[in-house]
């Protein structure tokens, strides 16, 4: 079985991200792993709003920032010792890819299946499978649980 040292969770807040970063937490718990836990602002929602890019920016940062501290916080409670944040902003398939992976340099990475409406994943391809397509190591693709599941659940 492998052992790996060290795992990126590319993560957005939504429900599949989340279930991502779960299975990332215990994987790294059971190897001992680093963890890196890594949002992008996504600048494509700027175009449209350049009046308010500098807004949006700060926000999209902020949101960021207090996204990974919330996720690096449970991965601490839950027993993992290294664990390091990265926000950046860009196209998250590319900047997750050349940037995130690039620098933190994984043996492994976990995504959330996807975050995107059936038509933005039409027109703007699925980041998860850009990931595991480009990515230079292992690529897990998490899928979170069915909204009914969840519904019930709640």
């Amino acid at each position: 079985m492998t052992i790996y040292h060290r795992i990126l969770v590319g993560v957005d807040g939504s429900n599949e991200a989340e279930e991502a970063l779960k299975r990332g937490i215990q994987i790294a718990k059971k190897d001992g792993a680093t963890l890196g836990i890594g949002f992008v602002a996504d600048v494509r929602r700027i175009a449209p709003l350049i009046d308010y890019e500098q807004t949006y920016a700060k926000k999209a940062k902020e949101y960021g920032k207090g996204l990974v501290e919330i996720y690096k916080n449970e991965a601490e409670q839950l027993g993992i010792e290294n664990v390091e944040t990265f926000v950046k902003f860009g196209t998250p398939k590319t900047t997750f890819v050349k940037k995130m992976i690039g620098k933190f340099d994984p043996d492994l990475v976990l995504v959330g299946s996807t975050g995107l409406t059936p038509t933005e994943q039409f027109i703007l391809g699925s980041v998860s499978e850009y990931v595991a397509s480009h990515a230079p190591c292992d690529v897990i693709v998490v899928r979170g649980k069915n909204w009914r599941d969840r519904k019930s659940t709640e």
